[in-house]
């Protein structure tokens, strides 16, 4: 990951909603006496959704998503798998935000969640969208509303606990608001704009705890939202979307009102900062036909959820119980430890990654070496354990964890282009070129080999070859505008700035988010160029909504373009919203040195603070390049050089910090 500040203003795609519409009810059905409560998991304290522990029928426990923005549960393919369930193509369709795919289901024989069974859960089996992991812990799917309606169902997000009531045994409280079941809960909502004057709409929509805040989609309060938002591209992507398409492909032109409080579930939420993002309000078809909107986890968090399906009632009231956040990964962990005493090598990378989830990675290091010398055929182990070596500044002893490791297997796991660029970085251009090519070889139709190829090419300086091999990957990707910063690069190590700044001004254009190449193509442009390419950073940033512009690298293209009143404007603005947030000590010092080095300003205070930052948290790639940018407005530029080479070694796949350590090393060099 580049800087924390970096990943606030590139908002790549996200599930914004895991609502899954298909076109039947469900049929399942359920066993309980009374109530029975089911602890719910976070991904870390404060997590944004909610998962439960429910028995598979081999009488496992399985993680799923609690969303009751699903009509039908989800199961993953690993998981069917491990099951032995037949899955078939049912002949229906399963749509989510991402778009619409065919479904392909199977029939769980019994769920447990807690006291009660469910019985005959339909299952969608394998949908693109689902994530596999929720933070470090196994995701076995989702449950949705064809199990959550057998009962009435309490979501206590301050205690972290789901009660699920026997059908007639209880009701939603008194004040709860009209609840609609069709397959999804739908119920009233009003929502008034933080517009001066503030405008109120009244709408019905769908109750999502898998989703985020909150979305409007078609002409929900059209008439009354027309002057209170701002307009803006923004991927989106969730149940229905595939990772095999380019991002560009989700990109949508979104709006963004300002929001100051919600009515829902019986009351108000005055909100200080939430903005809903408003689809469809030109029918743009985004997302399942029909659907009005979503009210996600940001409304529901801090309250009890009652979804009473019985008497067709949704509330939201206080919690009276004792508040708490459960870490999953302790859970897990926990219920590790006491099923299998000991050292079981073939437990040890599950607990690796939960050790990593608990933010105890030299644990979790210690137990991936263990395991890749008593079982070097683990690939995956020793995969992960370079990754947590490299990101330790460990780097000879990732470059080792790796050794006789596959080519196909490097491309399998992602794996290739960091590694082929680790040994060029360490001067083994021979090894890096042998390794693209068997890997070329082994996953000829995979993007990966042709770039890790290229890059090789580039560091021996065959640039027309590196230019083929990155042409060749865009078409195996089906995206003719692939690796356009890498195309960038090679044009300039060959000498053609007009072609790398022409290939960096289509990047601007597709992803006018992606900041550190919006900074790169300031870097290229000559007083006669200025004016262009002013303009079309302006013209990018217009294209966004202001929380989305990358305010560091506007930053920085605003000092090296010579406007340096914009450059201070920006970077105090910056400063206040992306550092004082962070809550770390040492991010602040890392994001605020980032800022004044952007900007060339307190450039001491700002070694200060990024060399305590480095103090505190040991080497970083991040904080590694801000010390190296800092190190270069001081005119120190074989300090800067050291640092950016540090950075790109540790993170060797990212483009960004190649580039950055090429470019300083070359500055120190000269005379």
């Amino acid at each position: 990951m580049h800087h924390l500040v970096r990943t606030l203003g590139v908002p790549w795609l996200a599930l914004l909603g895991a609502c899954a519409h298909h076109n039947q009810l469900p049929s399942s059905t359920a066993t309980l006496h009374g109530d029975t409560n089911v602890t719910l998991l976070r991904p870390s304290e404060g997590g944004v959704r909610i998962y439960v522990q429910a028995k598979l029928p081999d009488g496992e426990l399985g993680l799923f998503l609690v969303d009751t923005g699903a009509d039908i549960s989800v199961l993953s393919e690993d998981t069917a798998t491990r099951l032995g369930l037949t899955v078939e193509d049912s002949g229906r369709s399963l749509a989510g935000l991402g778009g619409s795919v065919p479904m392909r289901s199977s029939t769980l024989s019994t769920l447990g969640l807690g006291d009660a069974v469910v019985r005959d859960v339909e299952v969608a089996v394998g949908v693109p969208g689902v994530a596999e992991y929720a933070g470090w812990m196994p995701q076995d799917g989702i449950i949705g509303n064809n199990v959550w309606s057998q009962f009435l169902v309490e979501v206590d997000y301050p205690a972290d606990l789901l009660v699920l009531h026997e059908p007639g045994t209880a009701r939603a409280p008194r004040k709860a608001a009209p609840m609609y079941f069709n397959g999804f809960i739908n119920t009233p909502v009003s929502v008034t704009t933080s517009a001066d004057p503030p405008h109120t709409a009244d709408m019905v929509i769908q109750v999502d705890t898998g989703a985020s805040a909150l979305l409007i989609s078609g002409n929900n309060g059209q008439s009354l939202f027309q002057r209170d938002y701002t307009e803006g591209i923004e991927p989106i992507l969730g149940i229905g979307g595939s990772d095999l398409l380019p991002a560009s492909q989700y990109l949508r032109t979104t709006r963004r009102i300002g929001v100051q409080n919600v009515h829902l579930g019986g009351i108000d939420l005055p909100q200080a900062e939430l903005e809903a993002r408003w689809i469809n309000y030109a029918d743009q078809g985004v997302g399942p036909v029909g659907m009005q909107g979503l009210a996600g986890h940001e409304l529901l968090d801090g309250h009890v959820a009652w979804f009473d399906y019985e008497h067709g009632a949704f509330a939201l009231t206080e919690s009276k119980r004792t508040p708490r956040q459960v870490n999953g990964h302790q859970v897990l962990m926990d219920q590790e430890l006491a099923a299998h005493p000991g050292s079981p090598p073939d437990r040890r990378l599950y607990r690796a990654r939960l050790l990593i989830g608990l933010d105890r990675e030299d644990e979790a290091i210690e137990l991936l070496a263990e395991q890749a010398a008593e079982e070097p055929t683990d690939h995956e182990a020793r995969i992960l354990l370079a990754r947590m070596y490299r990101s330790k500044g460990r780097l000879a002893e990732a470059t080792a964890a790796l050794e006789g490791i596959d080519p196909g297997t490097l491309v399998d796991e992602k794996q290739l282009i960091a590694t082929v660029n680790a040994l060029l970085l360490e001067q083994n251009d021979s090894a890096a070129l042998a390794l693209a090519e068997a890997a070329l070889t082994a996953r000829p139709k995979d993007p990966a080999p042709y770039v890790a190829r290229a890059d090789a090419h580039l560091a021996a300086g065959r640039f027309s070859l590196a230019e083929a091999d990155l042409l060749a990957g865009a078409k195996v990707n089906g995206d003719p505008d692939a690796f356009l910063d890498r195309r960038a690069r090679v044009a300039l190590a060959q000498g053609d700035r007009y072609g790398a700044m022409s290939h960096l001004r289509n990047m601007l254009q597709i992803y006018p988010f992606n900041g550190p190449f919006m900074w790169f193509y300031s870097q290229l442009a000559e007083p006669d160029d200025r004016p262009t390419v002013e303009a079309d950073i302006r013209n990018a940033m217009a294209r966004l909504h202001p929380f989305q512009r990358p305010v560091d690298f506007q930053v920085g293209a605003s000092h090296q373009l010579g406007d340096q009143a914009r450059a201070d404007e920006l970077m105090q603005g910056g400063v206040d919203r992306d550092c004082d947030a962070l809550g770390d000590d040492a991010q602040t010092d890392n994001c605020v040195a980032w800022y004044h080095a952007l900007a060339s300003r307190d450039l001491d205070d700002a070694l200060v603070r990024v060399d305590r930052a480095l103090e505190v948290k040991g080497p970083r790639s991040d904080f590694l390049d801000t010390k190296a940018l800092v190190e270069l407005r001081l005119g120190n530029t074989s300090n800067a050089a050291d640092a950016a080479l540090q950075a790109a070694r540790m993170a060797p796949d990212d483009v960004y910090m190649l580039w950055q350590a090429e470019r300083l090393a070359s500055l120190a060099t000269q005379p």
